[in-house]
């Protein structure tokens, strides 16, 4: 059997196994173990263990399990209420001042926990309410939580750049420091578009003349949240400067989350049993899907299906620019119908010797990939953020409200896109000063 049609029947197999809803790890493994069936014969099938041991052995890994019990206990210790307080406070006085505040806080949140369905839901739980008693328009008011939350994808510890660099088998470290100055654009640019909603749409935001704010309340919210900075920045300083490796940098944030919910009094048998509960449940399930991704791309490789597509790709009479806003064109679509997770386990290895082949880097690559994932996220019919955010907010707002909301940050976060493609400075910058 040709290689040909080996490749088109597993692609007809894995089409077929998500189209009735399989979960997402079992639909990979089956394809890979079909695959390597017809590539190999029975034989080929004792390199499934080889590939898990293998690639699954790496100490680097480590660090997403830790940095998800890291991002629990942050959770779990009511620092999202305090966060939001001190954006709220800073930037109090401006138009919008709410819904700025609310990016600001997902942002923070981002850089403590790594997962985007936890910042929505933990800084929503108190943005969302305190905006609409405001007179916010409810789709501004959920629009800019949901599209905020996905900013975890990107600032770190990104648990989804941790499984790009264990794929793309690049520095995960590198990455964390890479994804730094692009977080921080694409916070200032949602910033920016609710500001001027709010400048030239008043009515948008309804009333919302604040309590006069002094300098001493907003220093207090400031002392509140200093030992969460501390911990960013704590986290952050050892990578960049070398000191530790990002799986370190893991366990230094987990032991500094505890001492930081033990001083907040929110540390306790029980709570502690149901941190390590989840942290264990969703480590589990985004491990299970990188080991059969990672069988995936075995198979991938050995079908040569990268190799020959980068030739292909690289073979058009097209300029590499436009090649390279199809392959981010893919993605969205990916990200449209699968998690952010699996579009980065799928994609990496499919996608990332093209994109190689066309000169571009891979840690500037992987930034663009989580930005594509960040929209995929608030975009429908399986963006995740959409349904935490109208889970979370009263029962007057829809889930058409939320969608419609949410629409116009994917391009914002298209013009972050944009920059980073026209300056991608931006993103190497940083990581190889």
């Amino acid at each position: 059997m040709t290689t040909t049609l080996i490749m088109i029947l597993v692609l007809i197999v894995l089409i077929a196994l998500l189209a009735i809803r399989l979960p997402i790890y079992a639909a990979l493994g089956v394809t890979s173990a079909f695959g390597i069936l017809l590539l190999q014969g029975v034989d080929g099938l004792g390199a499934v263990p080889s590939v898990f041991f293998d690639r699954m052995s790496g100490f680097t890994l480590v660090a997403a399990p830790l940095f998800i019990l890291m991002g629990e206990i942050i959770f779990r210790s009511g620092m999202g209420s305090d966060i939001y307080t001190l954006a709220s406070k800073w930037l109090s006085g401006l138009k919008g001042s709410l819904g700025m505040a609310s990016v600001a806080a997902c942002a923070i949140f981002g850089a403590l926990c790594g997962v985007s369905v936890a910042g929505a839901a933990t800084i929503g739980k108190f943005a969302i309410p305190e905006m609409l008693s405001r007179g916010y328009d409810r789709r501004l008011a959920t629009g800019c939580v949901a599209a905020a939350g996905s900013l975890a994808l990107l600032i770190p510890p990104s648990v989804g750049l941790i499984l790009y660099g264990t794929v793309a088998e690049v520095s995960v470290g590198l990455l964390f420091i890479a994804g730094v100055i692009p977080g921080i654009l694409l916070a200032f640019l949602m910033m920016a578009y609710v500001f001027l909603v709010a400048h030239f749409n008043p009515q948008s935001v309804g009333q919302e003349e604040l309590e006069p704010v002094t300098w001493g309340e907003r220093w207090q919210a400031l002392w509140h949240v200093l030992p969460s900075l501390l911990l960013i920045a704590v986290v952050l300083g050892v990578i960049y400067t070398g000191v530790a490796t990002p799986t370190e940098a893991a366990a230094i944030g987990c032991i500094g989350a505890l001492l930081v919910a033990a001083l907040r009094g929110r540390m306790s048998f029980r709570a502690m049993n149901r941190m390590l509960r989840d942290s264990m449940l969703n480590s589990g399930m985004i491990l299970i899907i990188l080991a059969n991704a990672l069988l995936f791309g075995y198979l991938l490789t050995r079908l040569r299906i990268p190799q020959e597509l980068a030739m292909f790709l690289t073979s058009w009479d097209m300029a590499e620019w436009v090649i390279l806003l199809g392959i981010i064109g893919l993605l969205v679509v990916m990200g449209m119908f699968l998690d952010s997770v699996s579009v980065i386990l799928i994609a990496t290895p499919l996608l990332l010797p093209a994109v190689k082949a066309m000169g571009y880097d891979p840690i500037w690559f992987g930034i663009i990939l989580a930005i594509t994932c960040e929209i995929g996220v608030i975009t429908p019919p399986i963006g995740l953020n959409l349904f935490v955010i109208k889970g979370i907010a009263s029962d007057d707002v829809t889930l058409s409200d939320v969608v419609r909301g949410a629409a116009p940050f994917i391009g914002v976060l298209g013009v972050g896109l944009f920059l980073l493609i026209l300056f991608p400075g931006l993103v190497l910058w940083l990581p190889f000063l």
